[in-house]
């Protein structure tokens, strides 16, 4: 049986999506739950409830608390694959406004954040497009313009072991196979291996929720 090839690009570069917009939301016909579940499954944060308008209700000034599109849940208001660009969000709950991606991300409103991961060596910075606070849509193109990053040879080696880095090489080969007949597969190709092939396949968005730690670090579920 030939053996597996991975490539890595000469350069750190990554796939630069449009200028984020909220997304076009579809609803689902019915809500499902991934059978694996989380990892390493953390506390359960209540989401923050809608409005009639399907607006964000800020929770209590004292409590730090995701907007209720993206807060944590094991039956998350949007179903995302983060290796897909955000335009292919949609939602089990009909009546979602695209407008709500442009509301405050976290509550008390900020103008940085950052995502941590178990399953990333990497924080995900993420900045307010509207110089005012980190909106959702910043979050969901934060993840999804980090995960695009070209991994360099380095940070392959640095999975540490044979099984790791074999895990990582199949879904780099799985992400091209989606591919195949598309006028992107060769360009995918060559690309080589990127950040997204770290998460060997746990692709799931869960939502996020803050730590326990400084006010604008938060915790990334993905299943």
């Amino acid at each position: 049986m030939p053996s597996r090839r991975v490539r890595f690009a000469s350069t750190d570069t990554f796939y630069s999506p449009p200028p984020p917009r909220p997304p076009l939301i579809r609803s689902s016909p019915s809500s499902s739950t991934s059978s694996l579940g989380p990892l390493t499954p953390p506390p359960i944060y209540a989401a923050a409830p809608l409005t009639p308008k399907g607006l964000y209700c800020a929770p209590s000034p004292m409590k730090a608390q995701a907007h209720d599109l993206i807060a944590q849940s094991r039956i998350p208001l949007l179903q995302y694959d983060v290796s897909l660009h955000p335009s292919t969000i949609s939602s089990h709950r009909p009546g979602l406004s695209g407008a709500a991606f442009l509301e405050p991300a976290v509550y008390p409103p900020r103008l940085s954040i950052s995502l941590v991961t178990p399953h990333l060596p990497w924080k995900i910075p993420v900045q307010a497009s509207n110089r005012r606070y980190v909106s959702v849509g910043d979050v969901l193109t934060a993840i999804y313009r980090t995960l695009r990053v070209n991994a360099t040879s380095a940070e392959f080696n640095a999975l540490g072991t044979e099984k790791l880095m074999r895990r990582a090489s199949t879904e780099y080969m799985r992400r091209c196979e989606r591919l195949r007949g598309h006028s992107g597969y060769s360009h995918e190709k060559r690309e080589g291996v990127k950040r997204v092939d770290f998460l060997m396949g746990y692709t799931t968005f869960q939502g996020i929720a803050p730590t326990a730690g400084a006010p604008d670090v938060w915790q990334l579920t993905i299943s």
